[in-house]
């Protein structure tokens, strides 16, 4: 049981990751272009912070799993 709550928490963060690889490139696009990374729909500057907010809970997540399996 505790190698797939492990399992799952490593896809999470490897999706976590890829993510933010793909959250970072748009927002270099973004930026090359002078394109406005903020506006009434889609606002650049949110997804980053959820995107941080989203890592903070994995990676508290994580730690919960790794200790659990060496308890």
């Amino acid at each position: 049981m505790s190698e797939n709550k492990l399992l799952l928490a490593a896809g999470a963060t490897a999706l976590w990751v890829i993510i933010g690889v793909v959250l970072f490139e748009v927002a270099s696009w973004a930026s090359a272009f002078e394109l406005a990374t903020s506006g009434p729909i889609f606002d650049l500057t949110s997804l980053v912070d959820a995107w941080v907010l989203v890592g903070a809970v994995l990676g508290v997540t994580d730690v919960a799993f790794l200790w659990d399996m060496t308890q």
